[in-house]
């Protein structure tokens, strides 16, 4: 996490903005004290499906504890919404959980429920596990990377339309998806961000997904676009 996300924060509180937060929680102790009170978050994902496919220094079991425990006083002393997402599930394996089972446990057990959340949720829906808290349990979807099988087929996406994203080079992308920068828009410290959301690039991918056509290789080789099919 950027060592200045604190001020950040702070910065988007005296202009007025709410921040949502996206993680995989694995250095939430570490940050803590700098984004715990902060009255610009809105909302925090923790993304717990994430654990399986990283390198960690760390047992699930403490990484879990450090989510729940910073979830808690979040609860607590902010008005602060959590989301844990579960994205992981296999469409043609959906009744089985027990890749979850362990994550599950734990916070059934720290919130206190009388169920299994296996009996509640369902793919593509969230179940409210305590006040302002939420679980999402998704089907797990293609990453994007130029080595990915490319799908042709009409689709559409947000991309551009009401989200974009910053890399930490200043690199402008269509979507968080890309961190790599693949498709490089452009660059916020060599130029104008009102020039690069509106250059022959970003208008190209903007109105094709408009027409359901998907003009970049990424985003062709995109599963979670797919979420967005009519």
């Amino acid at each position: 996490m950027h060592p200045e996300i604190d001020s950040f924060l702070d910065l988007s509180y005296e202009r007025g903005f709410k921040v949502n937060i996206t993680t995989n929680g694995t250095l939430i102790n570490t940050v803590k004290k700098k984004i715990l009170m902060k009255r610009s978050i809105r909302q925090i994902n923790f993304s717990l499906h994430s654990f399986d496919g990283n390198e960690i220094n760390t047992s699930k079991d403490e990484y879990i504890s450090n989510i729940i425990s910073f979830v808690k006083e979040a609860i607590k002393n902010t008005e602060m919404l959590i989301s844990f997402r579960l994205w992981n599930v296999e469409k043609d394996n959906e009744n089985k959980v027990e890749k979850n089972r362990y994550i599950l446990q734990r916070i059934e057990e720290a919130f206190s429920l009388p169920y299994k959340i296996e009996e509640k949720i369902i793919p593509g829906r969230g179940v409210k596990v305590f006040d302002r808290v939420y679980l999402n349990q998704d089907y797990k979807f293609q990453w994007p990377g130029l080595n990915e099988k490319e799908d042709n087929s009409s689709s559409f996406c947000h991309g551009l339309r009401n989200q974009v994203a910053i890399l930490v080079d200043g690199t402008v992308v269509p979507c968080c998806l890309d961190g790599e920068g693949i498709i490089n828009l452009g660059n916020i410290h060599q130029v104008d961000f009102s020039e690069i959301v509106e250059s022959d690039r970003a208008n190209n991918i903007f109105n094709g997904f408009s027409k359901r056509k998907v003009v970049e290789e990424l985003c062709r080789k995109c599963g979670y676009k797919k979420r967005f099919n009519i």
